[in-house]
């Protein structure tokens, strides 16, 4: 067995976690609770994308490893203090994206989708959902107000609840979510409006797709109904 999609994912794990680090031992720019938020965040992201490497081997996990790395790399613009877990943070990145946009992942992850998984419109949802955490943490740099908490809680209690099918969260993310929204937007400056209006509008749009809905449903609802014979009339019964 090849042992290159393990370096891989322990390459992309050690690049969100030095990045994790970095923002705790120096968050300037960021208020110090915002950037343990935006920490939160990149860590929760490394491990779905880590555990769709390894587990699932599927085609969305190479993507979002390099979506998850390039957004980590990029704070290497805004940070102040350049740390040592900086620099760890941006060699195993590179390392990262190397070993993503090589061969070495080529017989590891399905080439075709799998026919029992989820569409990426219904993936889009649960990650559009689980991305408020760290976009309430972008939207207000400067410091989080108690708006922020409850968009990004709710975010990822209803991102764990529609991963597991569940019919509750894929409406509280249709009509919930737009409403627990709206105090964020009210105390965010206007470059974090723009930014969570996006993303949960996107979620919300997405929401309302029937692939979206097919995710949470019942198998059974989509299959055809048994037949039933019905016994054949006097005139075709043969004489």
């Amino acid at each position: 067995m090849s042992r290159a999609p393990y370096i891989i994912a322990a390459l992309f794990t050690l690049s969100g976690a030095a990045w994790a680090i970095q923002l705790g031992v120096a968050p300037e720019p960021f208020a110090p609770g915002a950037a343990a938020v935006l920490a939160l965040g990149l860590l929760i992201f490394v491990v779905v994308a880590a555990a769709g490497l390894l587990l699932s081997r599927g085609r969305w996990a190479p993507w979002l490893a390099i979506i998850v790395t390039l957004a980590a790399m990029a704070l290497a613009i805004v940070i102040e203090d350049f740390t040592p877990w900086a620099i760890v943070g941006l060699v195993a990145g590179i390392l990262t994206l190397i070993g993503l946009a090589g061969p070495w992942l080529k017989g590891w992850i399905r080439e075709r989708p799998s026919a029992q998984g989820p569409g990426p419109k219904a993936m889009g949802v649960a990650f559009g959902a689980l991305a408020l955490v760290p976009a309430v943490a972008l939207s207000s740099p400067s410091g989080l107000e108690p708006a922020h908490g409850i968009l990004g809680g709710a975010g990822l209690l209803l991102a764990w609840g529609y991963a597991r099918a569940q019919l509750w969260a894929l409406w509280g993310i249709r009509l919930a979510l737009p409403i627990l929204a709206l105090p964020a937007l009210y105390v965010s400056p206007w470059p974090g409006k723009v930014l969570l209006a996006v993303v949960v509008g996107i979620t919300v749009g997405l929401s309302w797709t029937r692939e979206a809905l097919l995710a949470v449903s019942p198998l059974m609802s989509h299959l055809p109904g048994p037949r039933v014979a019905a016994p054949r009339s006097g005139k075709d019964t043969p004489s």
